[in-house]
């Protein structure tokens, strides 16, 4: 649509619609008026009128007192008809006007009443027919006047639009496609004091400056062959540049991938020492108790020991000797579980076992650790679920999650609890859901998304290396083929739940490499 029909389109719009919304709602707002006035209003003061003349004529049966009342409202062309009817006998006086155009009726019919005793009923018809009629002449002689005044408001628009809008603009498209044939020499016509004279002026500028630029172009043309020559020389050497940049950059690039694959190594050794601490350190503890015990019985002997002294004795090296074995073979158990998941799991640690020994046998070889913080663990796990998996590993998997419970939930509080409980699903018979709840401080909402990365840890520096719950991920996920989700808010603790198989993948040593 070209910028003339845009803006006549536009006047045309922008005088007809307010018009007509305007005519619309002005000539409702008199139609309802003269309505109230011409109908509405005079059938009601009809109808109260005759309900206040009625009640004589109709108790003595004076049938031309009523008619007489009735004629005389019929005097009013708009009254259409008028019934009055006696209780007893029935229609009493009727009138009715002889024309065809009874549209637009409404009807008022009130009870006629003497001494509190309704004695008959008078109905009164009234049509708009009339009033619509001369509503209708005003409003076509409106419309007609607010047309004559929009057509003349619209021509006096579109003069002023032609002569001060589309005249100039059409020279000074000539002078533009003057311009661009070329022809510099002659002046732009800008005699004019406004928007488009400035304009004007502003095209007359930049032909001068374009005559410059010609020039200057010209003037530079006859040294080009040299400039061209000597910016080939330049590319040249930019692409030697270029060709010693991209040796390096593969050599960087080489580089950086023997860089990664000794973050991997130096992230997988750093997780076998940060899950070896636990048990290795029980080891080195209860030795040291043995030693300890060993040392105090060889001091007794001298002195001559007794029965009891020497049942304690032996009973405590027994104790202690179990640990120290649970926690050589958890040891074990835990190097042989990381060297499965860098190489190659074999099926030397799966089993079949209960659920409730393996957490409660876990939860032995940390007795010392939560000891130690004076915390409390709650198991409550039903006997008999039975599954096929890596006992190993998920006491590990147990492990780290108590351990970030201390360190991080209860942030060297006393007295907490974590709650370890199981059941099997309904909705999944083969899974079971296993949580690890604690009653900390909780888990912040920016770090809930990221509580799983590697290396992600509040405590850097501090007791925390950010690998350990990035492995109970991959343990439950990859080899034991479950799944595990946070929840918490900050001050109500958090909670780890995990839906694991009752039989663990029989490949899930190839889905964690």
């Amino acid at each position: 649509m070209s910028l003339r029909k845009a803006i006549v389109l536009g006047i045309a719009l922008g005088i007809l619609i307010p018009a007509v919304l305007l005519g619309t709602v002005l000539a409702r707002d008199s139609y309802e008026r003269e309505y109230e006035v011409r109908v509405r209003r005079p059938l009601k003061q009809y109808a109260s009128m005759l309900e206040q003349t009625m009640p004589v004529p109709l108790w003595q049966v004076d049938a031309s007192s009523a008619q007489s009342f009735v004629n005389s409202v019929m005097l009013n062309p708009d009254v259409v008809r008028i019934i009055v009817e006696d209780a007893a006998l029935g229609r009493f006086v009727h009138a009715e006007q002889s024309i065809q155009q009874k549209q637009g009726l409404i009807s008022e019919t009130r009870n006629i009443r003497k001494d509190g005793s309704i004695i008959g009923r008078v109905t009164i018809e009234m049509s708009s027919y009339w009033m619509e009629q001369e509503f209708l002449k005003k409003f076509l002689k409106g419309g007609a006047a607010i047309l004559v005044q929009l057509l003349i408001s619209f021509f006096l628009l579109w003069l002023l639009f032609q002569k001060r809008l589309m005249r100039p603009l059409q020279q000074l498209q000539r002078d533009v496609d003057r311009l661009g044939e070329g022809h510099l020499t002659e002046v732009v016509s800008a005699a004019r004091p406004d928007e488009l004279g400035s304009l004007a002026l502003g095209v007359d500028s930049m032909r001068l400056r374009l005559g410059e630029l010609m020039n200057e172009q010209a003037s530079h043309n006859a040294t080009l062959e040299q400039r061209v020559t000597d910016r080939t020389r330049e590319l040249h050497a930019s692409n030697q540049e270029l060709r010693t940049a991209l040796n390096d950059l593969n050599s960087a690039h080489a580089e950086i991938q023997r860089s990664d694959r000794m973050a991997a190594l130096g992230s997988l050794v750093a997780g076998v020492a940060h899950e070896l601490n636990t048990p290795i350190g029980n080891s080195v503890t209860v030795a040291s108790t043995i030693h300890d015990l060993s040392r105090e019985f060889n001091k007794k002997m001298a002195q001559g020991v007794t029965r009891a002294a020497l049942q304690n004795y032996v009973e405590n090296n027994l104790q202690a000797s179990d640990i120290l074995l649970r926690n050589l073979h958890s040891a074990a158990d835990l190097i042989g579980s990381f060297k499965r998941v860098a190489v190659d799991r074999t099926s030397a640690q799966r089993r079949v076992f209960f659920l409730d020994e393996v957490v409660r046998e876990t939860m032995l070889t940390m007795g010392a650790s939560i000891r130690h913080h004076v915390h409390e663990v709650r198991i409550d796990i039903p006997l008999g679920i039975r599954m096929d998996a890596y006992p190993g590993l998920l006491g590990q998997i147990i492990s780290n999650l108590i351990n970030n419970a201390i360190l991080h939930g209860f942030d060297g509080r006393e007295n907490g609890i974590i709650d370890i409980r199981a059941h099997l699903l309904d909705t999944e018979p083969a899974k079971v859901e296993l949580s690890v709840n604690d009653n900390g401080v909780g888990i912040a909402d920016i770090n809930l998304g990221r509580i799983f990365d590697p290396f992600f840890t509040t405590k850097l520096g501090q007791g925390g290396s950010g690998l350990g719950l990035n492995i109970v991920y991959n343990l439950v996920c990859d080899v034991l083929g479950g799944s595990i989700r946070v929840e918490s808010e900050p001050g109500k603790g958090a909670s780890f739940i995990m839906h694991l198989p009752l039989c663990a993948p029989g490949h899930a040593g190839d889905t964690a490499q």
